[in-house]
């Protein structure tokens, strides 16, 4: 939290901040440095941790709980009984929405005005179909890959959290305004990584499919090993077709992610070296639909550059 200017309200600032990680709530870094909002905390459910980072960034005093941790994969999570007694409890429930909390999203529409499908904010125009065993089914709700479609998701939970806290609605419309400029500034840092890759070799082949947005904003041609969900894979036709093409285009680095479904990209690197060809399983993952644990990746500012740096070093 942003401190006060009086040394008291800092002091009771710091104590509040010390009672919500004695609590347990769950909580993402914030990228915000905005102002602080007023009177009674919003108690808020995010789905994803990029979600909550949103939050905290919007409504910096508010107390989140994040329902998937790191390293989760929000398509087969399922809700405990504790997330349904803390969604039936939050003053707003964030989810993004397209089918992505496949598993939890029966219980955030029976939620009424209290829960918002943020992504759904997004103009059909700026989503990506999604591709189910050759068939279309709705739009990829991986949207965070795109800065420009990650600042609707942010318009909307503003504007939702202030149809709940009217007291607070242009502080919360402020913050949203300021950390989209920051969402700005991490697009055009991205890009200027991304530009050190020769158009030649602009080709991410990664362990989940979640990245089609990023490679529709920076002109990179992506690849995956599964599809929807970290339990879902490719047949060993496709594996054999991907294989091919890695050892065609001499493509030096294939990444896994931090959903840890590590099988299919062993088994891609083995049909590369059966082909003729040589293929590194990069060291450092990618950062999927879940935020990482510690700074810098626990944060969707920390972890887009972390992506774009790490795909930049592997590739140029």
């Amino acid at each position: 939290m942003k401190s006060s200017i009086l040394r008291s309200a800092a002091a009771v600032v710091a104590a509040l901040t010390m009672a919500a990680g004695i609590g347990g709530c769950s909580t993402e870094k914030s990228d915000s440095g905005s102002g602080n909002s007023s009177k009674k905390a919003l108690n808020v459910v995010a789905s994803t941790g990029y979600l909550g980072d949103a939050v905290h960034n919007i409504a910096p005093d508010a107390k989140v709980k994040v329902l998937v941790k790191p390293g989760g994969d929000p398509h087969t999570q399922e809700l405990s009984t504790g997330d349904i007694e803390a969604i039936e409890k939050a003053d707003a429930v964030v989810w993004t929405g397209h089918d992505m909390e496949h598993h939890m999203m029966d219980h955030f529409d029976k939620l009424g005005n209290k829960q918002v499908p943020a992504a759904e904010s997004i103009p059909e125009s700026d989503l990506l179909p999604w591709e189910e065993d050759g068939k279309i089914e709705g739009h990829d709700p991986h949207v965070w890959n795109s800065p420009d479609n990650w600042k609707y998701v942010v318009i909307a939970t503003a504007k939702k959290l202030g149809e709940i806290d009217k007291t607070n609605a242009d502080t919360y419309k402020k913050n949203g305004e300021a950390y989209n400029k920051k969402i700005d500034e991490g697009k055009k840092k991205a890009g200027e990584l991304f530009n050190q890759i020769p158009k030649d070799r602009r080709i991410l082949v990664t362990g989940h499919d979640a990245f089609n947005y990023l490679g529709k904003t920076y002109g990179i041609e992506i690849h995956a090993t599964d599809f929807v969900s970290s339990e879902s894979e490719m047949s060993a036709a496709q594996i054999d077709n991907l294989a091919k093409l890695i050892a065609d285009k001499k493509i030096k680095t294939i990444f896994q992610d931090n959903l840890k479904n590590p099988e299919a990209i062993k088994h891609l690197k083995e049909a590369v070296a059966a082909k003729g060809g040589s293929v590194t399983v990069s060291d450092k993952p990618l950062y999927a639909d879940s935020l990482g644990e510690k700074a810098p990746v626990d944060t969707y500012l920390g972890v887009f550059q972390y992506n774009a740096e790490t795909i930049t070093n592997a590739l140029k």
